[in-house]
């Protein structure tokens, strides 16, 4: 054989064997989620003050993360979010409490974006009214006059079935925040924004009632402790009052 095509042959074995091991490595389809016992290990062995004892339920946000509900052993309820990197299942963070939060799946992109939320039982939640806001704001800049009108979306979710859950950002809100984002920028349409802070002007908030739709504050599911494993992207969801909205007359 010619060396020529010896080369040749040596060169398509290589790139071969690179595209190979970057789609095993990048791409390959994640294994099955960990049992309920493995799940209960990890967060444990990663988190001792964590105490996990009771595995909820595991809710996939999509096919490379995951959220796990569950309850520990001093019966606070809370979350842990997992995400499939390494080519592995990788517990990312641990919440001690479930207070909502919008984890930034994939960074900055709108579409994926998810509040998550594990209510205590003790706080006798039946309802969550949860909202994007934004402030009307006028100011000037160079002689030019800028106003921004108030912003209230909601969306109202039942806690009558299961503490927990999981609500992606709906279209419509995902629209708006994308257009507030674009105003704050000057008119830039790149998506290219701060991924922890993507508008100073916008925000996520929730509002809990009870069973005779008045509002309650929610003391053991608010107020825990954030172990941080590895690069995770999430939001507060501001804690808020009726009086913190407009209400149509």
């Amino acid at each position: 054989m010619k060396k020529k095509n010896i080369w040749l042959l040596i060169a398509f074995g290589a790139v071969s064997l690179t595209t190979f091991l970057v789609y095993w490595f990048f791409f390959w389809p994640p294994k099955t989620f960990p049992s309920n016992e493995q799940i209960v290990r990890e967060i444990n062995s990663t988190y001792e003050e964590a105490g996990a004892k009771v595995i909820q339920d595991i809710l996939f946000v999509d096919t490379h993360h995951v959220v796990v509900p569950y309850i520990s052993a001093n019966e606070d309820y809370g979350l842990s979010y997992w995400g499939w990197r390494n080519h592995k299942w990788q517990v990312l963070t641990i919440d001690t409490k479930g207070e909502p939060k919008v984890w930034k799946v994939n960074g900055n992109d709108l579409t994926s974006f998810a509040i998550v939320w594990n209510a205590h039982p003790d706080d006798h939640l039946h309802a969550i009214q949860f909202y994007l806001l934004r402030n009307r704001n006028y100011g000037m800049t160079n002689g030019v006059e800028h106003y921004s009108p108030r912003i209230q979306m909601e969306k109202e979710i039942s806690l009558r079935e299961k503490s927990y859950g999981i609500l992606k950002l709906p279209k419509d809100w995902a629209l708006v925040l994308s257009s507030v984002l674009i105003e704050d920028r000057g008119g830039q349409s790149s998506l290219f924004f701060n991924d922890l802070f993507p508008s100073q002007n916008a925000y996520f908030g929730w509002i809990p009632y009870d069973q005779s739709r008045k509002e309650v504050f929610p003391e053991r599911t608010v107020n825990g402790n954030t172990y941080v494993v590895d690069d995770i992207y999430q939001e507060h969801v501001m804690l808020l009052n009726t009086v913190d909205l407009e209400i149509p007359k």
